[in-house]
């Protein structure tokens, strides 16, 4: 009956099409597909039809390959397991497969949902094994893979034979303790023994030369392993999270440690590199808090982004002179680092490269760096000096933020810009001298520098931008430059111990809370090339008594001079525009004790215009003129300056006796 079945089975062959060259039933009754291969000479096991997907199920149950099958008087090995063999067959429940077998095609056992377990004749041919659909290989239902034992594999010897281990080979193989790697083994596939947790031992052969993305990844028992100098190329994230792996030796032949390669081995206490590694790829040794030293070698020419990021556990590093770049967050978090030194051929020092080094005292930076990235060296508490060299052109935004035990700092004459909070928060600074070369100093570039006295902006500098020396309190003097145009929005707020501000003719705008909260400034004269005073720009200056603004004026914002009680307003604007008023809240320009109680000083001429006009007209006690009193003695002529008489006339030039130039009272001689 079985006969006359394949019989009928074989002349309707042609009408379907088979894609299957001939199907024979194994001694178990059970039909399996083959393929012809190497010239006919050799089986492969397929699926049924013409495409993987032509039938569904086609193999169930328990499936026995055999080691060869005899059709039509002709016997043929089974060598290979071709791809999509047992494509989508939820049914099947195991697999022997026998020595014969050598291959074993991609996703030969693709989404086989019920395989609970796979026994192997000769466990060499499983090596290369890719069982996607079950989570990369059927141990994700099956407890344990067999042998022809049928005993739970914990000590794995591969045979010489073997020459690839394949990816995903003996993925999370829970139970294997130790696997030897013999040298007949060239290469490890990626994730080949990922998430073997029970793993404490490999022994890596000699031929091998490249060690997969992610092969050891999760082996949190593997405690040490030895690379070979065969090896070439580790791959990324291959020890990844591998917590109790506590010394590596690298091969001299090893020319790059992929990124993640040792991500998490936190149990690492000493690693030693080859004298051929080139590069340490990105996050390499990230976390690896148990990392007391590190000995990187001369043929090291970049370290990546965040390579030892969070090593705590590390106290010294040396960089050698072959290193030209030091990769973004390569040092940060390495809290244990007191001392680093950097080598004579880095151009460049990336961002946050040693951010939160709170122990490092000082570092020396080599005359090769071109630049320092933002955030290198921020929040390194325990910096007391810093030397910038002249090959310096730009320090990054954050570069020395919470530096706050830094008391000097000298910036050379190549640095051309000042990033943005480069130096926030150094609350130890005292001085600093900013050279001629920089032309821009970033927002909040000193913010909240409270122990920095003094100050000096050279003329080169055409900005003061927001924040820039915003809560230095200590600050009790600055000059700024003619070449500044703009005063930027709290580039004062609250340096409580400014007394006095010049304010060059060059200014053209000053910003939103400029100089609020200076409690100690007294007076204020704005130069006329000024257009613009923005909201709270003199907010809560409890020392101000008086202040003369000039005509270039055109707007004043909001609370500009509110929270100050202050005697004496000079307004040398001859056509005043609306301002906000005593009733407007929490928006007025003035106090409400400088409206009520104030004396409003304007030019001649313009008493009804103030009086006429929203805000302005406020002023409880309005007078033509300016005040008696002179503050200011010189010898010579002002020239291109703006000049008043006593009566608040303007002239086109300065006269003898007393005058108002720029808003401030003079005797001309």
């Amino acid at each position: 009956m079985k006969k006359q079945l394949l019989l009928f089975a074989m002349i309707l062959l042609p009408l379907v099409a088979s894609a299957h060259d001939i199907e024979v039933q194994n001694a178990d009754d059970v039909t399996i597909y083959y393929n012809y291969i190497n010239d006919s000479t050799e089986l492969e096991v397929t699926f049924r039809g013409r495409g993987f997907d032509s039938y569904s199920n086609e193999y169930q149950g328990n499936v026995v390959i055999p080691e060869e099958v005899t059709f039509m008087n002709r016997t043929r090995k089974v060598t290979s397991i071709g791809y999509w063999a047992f494509f989508r067959c939820s049914g099947l429940t195991s697999v022997t497969i026998p020595n014969s077998v050598t291959s074993i095609g991609n996703d030969a056992f693709y989404d086989c949902s019920g395989l609970k377990k796979v026994i192997i004749k000769d466990i060499a041919a499983w090596c290369g094994i890719k069982f996607d659909g079950c989570d990369s290989n059927p141990l994700y239902y099956a407890k344990q893979i067999y042998s022809d034992e049928d005993t739970e594999i914990t000590n794995l010897i591969i045979p010489n034979s073997v020459t690839t281990i394949g990816n995903y080979a003996f993925y999370n193989c829970s139970g294997l303790t130790s696997v030897t790697i013999p040298n007949s083994v060239t290469s490890i596939g990626f994730g080949a023994f990922a998430d073997c947790s029970g793993l404490t031992s490999v022994t890596i052969g000699n031929s091998v030369t490249s060690i997969g993305n992610n092969a050891f990844y999760g082996c949190s028992g593997l405690t040490s392993v030895t690379i070979p100098n065969s090896v070439t190329s580790i791959g990324e994230g291959a020890f990844y999270n591998c917590s109790g792996l506590t010394s590596v030796t690298i091969g001299n032949s090893v020319t790059s440690i992929g990124v993640w390669a040792f991500y998490g081995c936190s149990g690492l206490t000493s690693v030693t590199i080859g004298n051929s590694v080139t590069s340490i790829g990105n996050n390499a040794f990230y976390g690896c808090s148990g990392l007391t030293s590190v000995t990187i070698p001369n043929s090291v020419t970049s370290i990546g982004d965040g390579a030892f990021t969070d090593c705590s556990g590390l106290t010294s590093v040396t960089i050698p002179n072959s290193v030209t770049s030091i990769g973004d967050g390569a040092f940060s978090g390495c809290s244990g680092l007191t001392s680093v030194t950097l080598g004579s051929s880095v151009t460049s020092i990336g961002g946050g490269a040693f951010q939160y080094c709170s122990k490092l005292t000082s570092v020396t930076i080599p005359n090769s760096v071109t630049r320092i990235g933002s955030s290198a060296f921020a929040n390194c508490s325990g910096l007391t000096s810093v030397t910038i060299p002249n090959s310096v052109t730009s320090i990054g935004n954050y570069a020395f933020s919470g530096c706050s035990s830094l008391t000097s700092v000298t910036i050379p004459n190549s640095v051309t810009s000042i990033g943005a909070q480069a130096f926030s928060n150094c609350s130890g600074l005292t001085s600093v001298i900013i050279p001629n070369s920089v032309t821009s100093i970033g927002g909040g570039a000193f913010n909240n520098c409270s122990g920095l006295t003094s100050v000096t902006i050279p003329n080169s500098v055409t900005s003061i931008g927001d924040n820039v020396f915003r809560e230095c309190s200590g600050l009790t003097s600055v000059t700024i430059p003619n070449s500044v145009t703009s005063i930027g929005g709290s580039a004062f707020d609250g340096c409580s111990g400014l007394t006095s501000v010049t304010i060059p003719n060059s200014v053209t705008s000053i910003g939103n809370f400029a100089f609020a909260d200076c409690s100690g400034l007294t007076s204020v004269t704005i130069p006329n090339s000024v257009t613009s005073i923005g909201n709270y720009a003199f907010y809560y200056c409890k020392g101000l008594t008086s202040v003369t603004i000039p005509n270039s004026v055109t707007s004043i914002g909001d609370e500009a001079f509110d929270g100050v009680d202050i005697p004496t307003v000079i307004s040398l604007i001859e056509n005043p525009f609306k301002i906000t008023g005593k009733t407007s809240g929490f928006s007025r320009t003035f106090s409400q004790n400088t409206f009520n109680n104030a004396t409003l000083y304007v030019p001649k001429g313009t008493i009804d215009k103030y009086k006429a006009t929203d805000g302005w007209k406020d002023f409880a006690y309005i007078v033509e003129g300016t005040p008696t009193g002179i503050k200011v003695i010189e010898n010579t002529q002002k020239k291109n300056a703006t000049v008043y008489d006593l009566n608040g006339v303007r002239l086109s030039e300065p006269k003898k006796g007393i005058n108002i130039i720029n808003g401030q009272k003079v005797i001309v001689k």
